[in-house]
């Protein structure tokens, strides 16, 4: 009976020397809350690009082009406050599927760059993460080029004195859009901070214009209003500022 007194002591004083809060400790630390931040923005983008008026085009003429989805890298930066963030765009185009090269007639685009911006509001606003609904407006430049592939021999000497038919050397589209997104980001946790950014969204240009050439000066050339589904992955770096316990 001694024994299991002295067990029982035991126990009840180590029970009785824990702190009375230890319990209400959470795991969880606190929504960071920065009243603003600086932001410089890198990444990549896919984009699903139509302009039906030239796609006809080149259909009607066995003209292979290149795939309609366009690689972008860009580059953006703006600033955040509270809920509310802003952003200056800019992306260039590279070719990341050639077109056939066996084709007689091919089209490769030659340029592609857009330049824009975007006002965005948190409409979930969570401890780790943000959902952005953006709005913005900018401008598309494409720029395509038509060779016809042919075996025929010719001195470089008379290249510049050369004509072939078939050949285009620029056909060029200028669109100013209207751009909207659902963008979702991390959160940012320190002063200075990474965070990676998933944007999917829609660009759709205000009017259609008429397809012009660096080379001719085109007479009833087609009128294309450019659009794009796309897909951004980036990684921002950011500054912020103003932390407060939420």
């Amino acid at each position: 009976m001694q024994r299991f007194l002295f067990l029982f002591l035991l126990m009840s004083r180590a029970a009785m020397s824990q702190t009375v809060d230890s319990a209400q400790v959470t795991a969880f630390p606190p929504k960071t809350n920065y009243k603003f931040g600086i932001i410089t923005e890198l990444g990549f983008m896919l984009a699903h690009t139509s302009t039906p008026n030239m796609q006809s085009f080149f259909r009607q003429n066995n003209i292979e082009r290149d795939a309609s989805i366009d690689p972008f890298v860009h580059v953006n930066a703006g600033g955040r406050y509270h809920r509310l963030k802003g952003l200056f765009q800019i992306g260039y185009g590279f070719n990341f599927v050639p077109p056939d090269e066996q084709a007689a007639l091919v089209a490769r685009r030659t340029y592609a760059s857009y330049s824009g911006a975007l006002l965005g509001y948190d409409i979930l606003n969570g401890r780790n993460q943000r959902l952005y609904l953006n709005v913005g407006a900018g401008a598309l430049h494409y720029d395509y080029a038509v060779y016809n592939r042919t075996n025929q021999p010719v001195t470089f000497q008379s290249l510049t004195q050369y004509s072939q038919a078939g050949n285009i050397p620029s056909l060029k589209l200028n669109n100013a859009y209207w751009d909207i997104n659902l963008e979702l980001t991390q959160r940012e946790k320190r002063k200075s901070d990474i965070s990676s950014v998933l944007r999917l969204g829609y660009r759709r240009g205000w009017q259609a214009n008429a397809w012009e050439s660096g080379a001719f000066q085109l007479i009833g050339a087609p009128t294309d209003r450019i659009s794009q589904f796309y897909f951004q992955g980036s990684y921002y770096f950011s500054k912020n500022y103003s932390k407060a316990a939420k």
